[in-house]
């Protein structure tokens, strides 16, 4: 025997199992007969399972393989790109290559290359055909010992989409004749696919308009935008522009029916974002948030009365599930609008003290001989198709609910999952500025509260509330009056969705030692304390909004020392499978945020199925991080290169084991390079999957790292 390859093929792989992944590379090239052992399909194949088992080809190669059956219900777009992988033969050997070095270059926290994208120039008042004109962050700001650090970013022009690998950005405009001619007349925003780049443009003419915000989430591109020229005057020095929200269909398609069109942007639905308007000011905010069938808006406006009252706040939920091709902002007089025959999801009666009875009669509703009958007219069912309103709450329910956030805001962000609406609060102890806590927490302090919102279709009696519940008490009194004998069925809920509301907490527990928070103190080997989320009532995470189903489980504190949970599909063994999580349930606060306490997490980007999460955080506690801010990335399960150096033979045994099982050990975190700051987290915003990751740098452009 002369080398390895003239070993027993057993004996081959015991031996290859014990190298690292860029050693089994680099050994193609030592001879012909170990580039014909170290290319075989077979070997790199068992190779890319040991080494890289969460890798994204290995579970969406694992989902194009298996019956048709497990594939139901499957995002539409990710459906299309398993179509696409089951049609083609695959390459192993080039497909391991290519991993191990990507992986390789996460674990040096190195790019592979760097490229840049041209954003077009927001100056309308030079020529510019684009604006935007975003909506403004709070002001809150960090100051400590006469440092100051941001608290909050403006939202970005660009958007990625994890589930899709595709980004929506506005492209540079190079002439007038490109603007007309390749882009549908004003067509600026374009839809990228990073993995083949083939380029979309997105049939939105921005000439007129200012865009507020863009937001590409499940498939369905979010447009919130306003009208150049104002509506109204709305007092002597103010002016109301008309406001809308424009929705798209971003759809893949086989490539073997389109190879040049695999991806198509159509028109979905037009709605009208405020029924009066907002001016383009710093002062009046909305926040918002949607899934591919519905939308949620938060408005916070100061009060213009002399009295200096509260400011105004009221949020809506929308139903987006069904197309529509009425456009309110062609048609400003309504007379275009097609007829609904609907009920309001909740009559403003019920919230001003009246009953059911009061309200019927007030939007003409007949059949109100008790005050607990269920109301006539159309349901959700039968109505209309198009967007529309199934639930508004005003400051009074947002009081009840403990969200309503007064002069002093401590919103973050809003977020949606199946049933329920998620209001994410964040405060600080240093944060200062106009919208600042009059009582600041202890140190840090985020805050996740769920309510449930989107009606559930059941087979059950399902009957209308008498009023608007202020307490359990309440609740329950209404309860009892109910007849369920008389209910008739109903296969959705017309009205209020009532439930049980979600509130999970997270503090840091700052003191002079500047302990971590507990959810993620794991890190250093010091004691988790056995405790739960602090809650009020329960609203089950991914179950019904109303009850929870039997046999289900409370969410618990995630017990790895990493502090975020992990969408495996699996606790205790590893799912191949594509998973359609592509982030962290909402319902859990944000405790990432504050997890290396004093540093601020900025924005972070978590490849949850493949365990690959990078982060961008900054303090200015000390000088050395107070201008040249670190962003870290951690590559969960996934030894470093100086972990497989140092052990060699025992780092890859333990790698193989670890494969196996749920990795519960953070990995260390490798930092980028000093000067990876500027070019990527620039404006505190990053994006991405493990193959990529995108930011802004401090010049307006996009940036992709390619690992």
């Amino acid at each position: 025997m002369r080398d390895i390859t003239d070993l027993p093929h057993d004996l081959f792989l015991i031996v290859a199992s014990y190298l690292s992944p860029r050693a089994c590379v680099r050994s193609r090239a030592v001879s012909r007969r170990w580039r014909a052992a170290f290319t075989d399909e077979h070997i790199s194949l068992l190779l890319l399972r040991w080494n890289f088992p969460r890798c994204r080809e290995l579970r969406l190669a694992a989902a194009a393989a298996s019956t048709p059956a497990p594939l139901t219900d499957l995002p539409r777009n990710l459906e299309a790109e398993l179509t696409d992988i089951a049609e083609q033969p695959h390459n192993w050997s080039l497909t391991f290559a290519d991993v191990a070095r990507r992986y390789f270059n996460l674990s040096k926290g190195q790019a592979r290359y760097v490229e840049k994208l041209d954003l077009a120039v927001s100056d309308r008042e030079n020529g510019s055909i684009f604006s935007f004109w975003g909506v403004a962050p709070w002001n809150r700001f960090l100051r400590l010992s006469e440092k100051t650090s941001n608290f909050h970013y403006p939202d970005p022009v660009w958007s990625y989409s994890q589930e899709d690998g595709v980004l929506v950005y506005p492209a540079a405009i190079s002439s007038d004749r490109e603007l007309t001619t390749g882009r549908f007349e004003g067509c600026v925003y374009q839809v990228l696919d990073l993995s083949t780049g083939q380029r979309v443009p997105v049939p939105f003419d921005v000439r007129s308009r200012h865009i507020r915000r863009v937001r590409l989430t499940q498939g369905v591109l979010i447009i919130e935008w306003a009208e150049a020229l104002p509506y109204h005057q709305l007092n002597d020095r103010e002016v109301v522009h008309r406001h809308f929200v424009t929705a798209f269909d971003v759809t893949r398609k086989p490539s073997s029916l389109s190879p040049e069109k695999a991806w198509s942007v159509e028109f979905r639905s037009e709605w009208k974002l405020h029924f009066l308007g907002l001016p383009l000011n710093r002062s009046d905010r909305f926040f918002s948030a949607h899934t591919a069938t519905h939308y949620a808006v938060y408005f916070w406006q100061p009060n213009r009365s002399l009295y200096q009252d509260d400011p105004i706040e009221q949020l809506a939920v929308w139903d987006i599930t069904t197309p529509s091709p009425y456009r309110p902002s062609e048609d400003p007089k309504g007379d275009k609008r097609p007829a609904v025959a609907r009920t309001p999801s909740l009559p403003t009666g019920l919230w001003n003290g009246l009953n059911s009875s009061a309200a019927g009669k007030l939007y003409g509703q007949a059949g109100t001989s008790t005050d607990f009958e269920k109301p006539a007219g159309a349901s959700l069912a039968t109505a209309t198709a198009g967007p529309q309103v199934i639930r508004r709450m005003a400051w009074r329910e947002l009081d009840f609910y403990g969200l309503r956030q007064r002069t002093t805001p401590r919103l973050r962000s809003l977020a949606l999952d199946g049933r329920n609406l998620y209001v994410i609060e964040e405060e600080h102890r240093w944060a200062d500025g106009q919208h600042s806590s009059l009582s600041p927490p202890r140190v840090h302090l985020v805050r996740s509260t769920g309510i449930p919102v989107v009606p559930m279709p059941t087979t059950s009696p399902q009957v209308a509330y008498p009023m608007a519940s202020r307490s359990t008490t309440e609740l329950n009194a209404g309860m009892a009056q109910i007849d369920l004998k008389s209910a008739a069925l109903s296969t959705i809920v017309d009205g209020p969705v009532y439930g049980p509301m979600w509130v999970d907490s997270c503090g840091a527990d700052g003191d002079v030692n500047m302990n971590f928070c507990w959810r993620v103190a794991g890190a250093n080997g010091a004691a988790r304390p056995n405790a739960t989320p602090n809650s009020v009532g329960l609203a089950p995470p991914r179950g019904t909004a109303l009850e929870e189903p039997r046999g289900a489980q409370r969410p618990t504190v995630m017990t790895n020392s990493g502090g975020w949970p992990w969408a495996l599909g699996g606790a205790d063994s590893l799912n191949l499978v594509a998973s359609t999580e592509s982030t962290r349930w909402p319902g859990w606060a944000p405790c990432w945020r504050h997890e290396d306490f004093p540093y601020l997490t900025v924005a972070e980007m978590v490849d949850y199925a493949a365990g690959v999460r990078v982060t961008a955080r900054h303090c200015f506690i000390l000088e050395t991080l107070s201008v040249h801010v670190r962003p870290a990335v951690a590559v969960k399960g996934t030894p470093s290169a100086t972990a497989e150096q140092e052990d060699g033979g025992a780092g890859a045994a333990r790698r193989r084991s670890s494969s196996a099982k749920t990795v519960a050990v953070r990995s260390e975190e490798i930092s980028f390079p000093d000067e990876m700051w500027s070019e990527l987290a620039a404006k505190g915003q990053i994006a991405g999957d493990e193959r990529w990751v995108v930011g802004e740098d401090e010049r307006g452009r996009i940036t992709i790292v390619r690992f």
